[in-house]
């Protein structure tokens, strides 16, 4: 057996666990004319981000009036991607579009009460409400 520091002699030994096939976040997208639906799942944190951020940049790139980020399939908000939303916000203000929340679930809402973030976005409870907005 080989010794490593600060683990007292013991093998660090991989589990099935941290293999996991499961994507941490999905993420879906409808376009209709010009508005755009992403449909977001699972986990949106500093490992998710970057991939989140280059898909919301697509979207506000080409040419939309409005752009729903549907969030009430997401378990867990964290920093990153409140900073990402704030993001989204500026640069979707900067390109003329309207950027809608959709954002009734807990793991989403609470994060965006506890920092304040509710005042900044324009939030519905469903797509369709955010559509017909």
């Amino acid at each position: 057996m080989s010794e490593s520091a600060g683990n007292g002699g013991r093998e660090a030994v991989a589990t099935e666990d941290d293999f996991s096939t499961e994507e941490p976040m999905g993420v879906e997208v409808e376009r209709s004319g010009d508005t755009s639906v992403i449909r977001l799942s699972g986990e949106i944190d500093m490992l998710t981000t970057p991939a989140l951020r280059a898909k919301v940049t697509e979207e506000l790139a080409a040419g939309l009036t409005t752009l729903v980020l549907d969030m009430l399939a997401v378990e867990f908000l964290g920093s990153s991607g409140l900073a990402l939303l704030v993001e989204a916000l500026d640069e979707s203000r900067n390109r003329g579009v309207v950027l809608r929340l959709v954002a009734d679930s807990r793991p989403v809402s609470r994060p965006l009460q506890a920092t304040g973030l509710t005042d900044l976005f324009e939030i519905h409870p469903t797509v369709e409400e955010a559509l017909a907005a």
